[in-house]
């Protein structure tokens, strides 16, 4: 009898286990398509062979385990005893043990719903917060210029001012910009500066600020609000004073009691720029990402292109800079127009690095969407091995049980009375599984939040979600009880 049940069980663990190892190998690549562009060394995931035979062993040394289990209590139970559970007036074993797996699965997979949830949430509140400025209808890109029209610092000025002036001309274009540094994609320029005429005795003592150089139409390209004062001109070049704009941010940190408009800022490593006059106040840009307020975001200028000495732009620092085009059309209407423009001026010009806003403000969200999938995932393995579990705990307990139903129904028990008293035995396995679960989940999403970010600014208690895991736990439940259920009811007395 040992050997039997050993038999089915391997035989059960090795199709499993061959079945999970086939899924693995074909599911690279969708998981692969799904995973984050910047996700470090994505490239060199693969199916890893050590690692395949390691699960596959481990599936199969677990349904060893569990078919030796009752393997071996049903080899130590009396024959008296057995046929006495049965006879006709039997009630069935209590079977404590699949009971207990049930209540674990099902708490598992509340703690996993939970999670996922939360992100879930986490994700809807980042898209619902103000990035500074608006990503509709906006679309970036670079552009590489041939040697001839990059072979000095104002031959780049000026190819990049021809560009600008030709895409302007686009119909559907409502503003095209240019900028050194573009938000939400990792790139930045910091630098040190001062305000007024204490200038620190070294650069590493002065505090730090993000310098965005770019040209007049930046603002209105990005719809970045102007608060106070202006913002850049044409007429800001070479040849006039020096200029700068700050951010709200910026002016609240520095100028808290005084009128930041006038004030001199100062700025850069060796030679510094300045003294610059701050001419602007406009809003604070949510630079390096939606997530958290704890992230890197400093204080912000704004410093006029055109203003930038030549040999900046000859010794190539800025020979690459982020066009952004405002359309009131789709940017893939207006991408094949642009590309037009820029290829007819000088054939050996590309353009690359293709992107639009909205695109760079999802993927700024991955750090919290991949574990939402991951973990959505694996809820939805957990829900269907729960309802599984449930589904068959109460089918064996009606096969068990079927002459016990059949002498209620001949004593005058009614099939909805059968119904309920199946389904009740199902929803009380899943309420106590989703008791416990909820209390766990808490605990965990609480130790998550106190040293990660991932859930910042969501009640780790969030009654929707909690709500929502129940009822479909709760769902799945019903659903899984409803044919074993059926079937009782159906039993003939």
């Amino acid at each position: 009898v040992v050997r039997q049940l050993l038999t089915e069980s391997t035989l059960l663990a090795v199709a499993g286990g061959a079945l999970g190892s086939l899924i693995a190998a074909c599911g690279v690549k969708p998981t692969l398509a799904i995973l984050p562009v910047s996700l470090p060394r994505s490239y060199e995931i693969g199916v890893n062979l050590p690692v395949l035979v390691f699960a596959f062993g481990i599936a199969v040394a677990v349904g060893i385990l569990f078919g030796l289990a009752p393997a071996l209590k049903s080899s130590q139970s009396s024959l008296g005893e057995t046929l006495k559970e049965a006879g006709r007036t039997a009630s069935g074993g209590r079977h404590r043990a699949q009971n207990s797996l049930v209540f674990f699965q099902m708490a598992l997979t509340v703690v996993l719903l939970t999670g996922a949830g939360l992100l879930l949430q986490k994700i809807r509140q980042l898209w619902n917060t103000d990035p500074g400025f608006d990503p509709h209808h906006v679309v970036t890109f670079n552009v590489g210029f041939s040697s001839s029209a990059a072979r000095t610092g104002a031959g780049t000025r000026h190819a990049y001012q021809q560009l600008l002036a030709r895409v302007r001309q686009i119909p559907g274009v409502e503003a095209v910009g240019l900028t050194y540094v573009l938000p939400l994609t990792g790139d930045d320029n910091i630098t040190p500066f001062w305000t007024g005429n204490q200038r620190p005795a070294a650069p590493q003592a002065a505090p730090r600020m993000m310098v965005f150089d770019t040209d007049p139409d930046y603002l209105r390209a990005m719809k970045i609000p102007l608060l106070r004062g202006r913002f850049f001109t044409p007429q800001d070049n070479l040849k006039s004073p020096c200029v700068a704009a700050i951010d709200s941010e910026f002016a609240k940190e520095f100028f808290p009691d005084k009128d930041p408009l006038g004030q001199n800022l100062t700025f850069g490593w060796t030679p510094p720029i300045g003294p610059c006059r701050i001419v602007g106040v406009v809003g604070h840009v949510r630079h390096s990402g939606l997530s958290v307020p704890g992230a890197y975001t400093p204080d912000q200028s704004y410093f006029p292109l055109y203003q930038v000495p030549n040999e900046y732009w000859s010794e190539g620092q800025l020979g690459s800079m982020a066009v952004i085009v405002r359309t009131s059309l789709s940017p893939a209407a207006v991408m094949p127009e642009i590309r037009k423009m820029a290829y007819g001026a000088d054939n050996h010009q590309t353009v690359y690095d293709v992107q639009t806003m909205e695109q760079l403000l999802s993927d700024s969200m991955w750090p919290q969407r991949f574990p939402m999938i991951l973990l959505g995932i694996f809820a939805g393995l957990a829900l269907l091995l729960a309802s599984v579990g449930i589904y068959g705990v109460i089918s064996y307990s009606v096969s068990q049980r079927i002459h016990e139903i059949g002498i209620r129904m001949a004593l005058g028990a009614r099939k909805r009375d059968v119904l309920r008293m199946v389904i009740g035995q199902g929803l009380r396995l899943a309420l106590a599984g989703l008791t416990m679960g909820i209390a766990a989940a808490l605990i965990l999403t609480r130790v998550l939040s106190s040293f990660s970010d991932l859930i910042y600014g969501v009640r780790p208690t969030d009654p929707l979600t909690l709500t929502a895991v129940a009822l479909i736990l709760i769902g799945v439940a019903l659903l899984a009880c409803y044919i074993p259920a059926r079937r009782a009811a159906k039993v003939d007395p």
